[in-house]
């Protein structure tokens, strides 16, 4: 996990702290600070009029595409997830595109799901604990919130397929979280997305369970993304 990650987040949320303790002579903020939405979609690149977006909503909501008029490909990679706030610059309601004025994009540790190597079982992968804040699917993304304990270096956070299961209705996932022998310091908020597509359009796949080491509700086994009956 890079630090850079964790620091775009932490000074965008600072930025909005200050703003909001802030006014001008007229007690008004400028709507970048009132009026806006946070979600997390896919970076599909620039097009002649700006950098365009793709939000897909809790679990198999529609699909749209937000047009917007700025250039982000200095900062983020085709199709990486980013953090996205904006707000939208039109009133079609409804529409499979929507014009929007962003104000801030941050990318987001994204990768693609994967399975166990070789004869290694799932179990003696590293799975070092995190604080779990939020676990959910938009579309074929399962997207992470978490807390994870701050080091120096990079760190490596996979979600790894039990090769073992991957023929079953009920594929077990596992959260792999490696310091790499580094010392954990304070907790920060962090960020997430896993592509998941390949096995989710599998028509034996009914179920993908993940499991993660969590301090915040140590309780929970699992977290199942079932696909509604058919």
């Amino acid at each position: 996990m890079s630090k850079t990650m964790v620091h775009s987040l932490l000074l965008m949320t600072c930025l909005l702290v200050m703003a909001a303790s802030c006014s001008n002579d007229d007690d008004t903020l400028s709507p970048a600070y009132t009026d806006y939405r946070y979600d997390i979609v896919t970076y599909q690149g620039q097009n002649d009029m700006g950098a365009l977006f793709e939000r897909v909503g809790r679990d198999d909501s529609t699909s749209v595409m937000l047009q917007s008029t700025v250039d982000v490909s200095e900062d983020v990679r085709d199709h990486q997830r980013v953090m996205l706030r904006y707000d939208y610059a039109d009133d079609v309601t409804g529409a499979a595109q929507r014009n929007v004025t962003v104000y801030g994009c941050t990318g987001l540790y994204t990768d693609t799901l994967r399975r166990t190597a070789g004869n290694t079982p799932i179990a003696e992968y590293p799975m070092h604990q995190v604080k779990l804040r939020s676990l959910w699917r938009t579309g074929e993304y399962i997207n992470l919130h978490c807390q994870v304990e701050y080091t120096a270096e990079s760190r490596t956070l996979m979600l790894v397929a039990d090769s073992a299961t991957l023929a079953m209705d009920t594929v077990q996932c596992y959260l792999v979280h490696d310091l790499r022998n580094q010392e954990g310091t304070y907790w920060r908020d962090i960020y997430a997305s896993f592509f998941v597509g390949n096995l989710w359009r599998k028509a034996s796949c009914r179920t993908i369970r993940v499991h993660l080491n969590d301090l915040t509700w140590s309780d929970v086994e699992y977290y199942d993304f079932s696909k509604k009956s058919q």
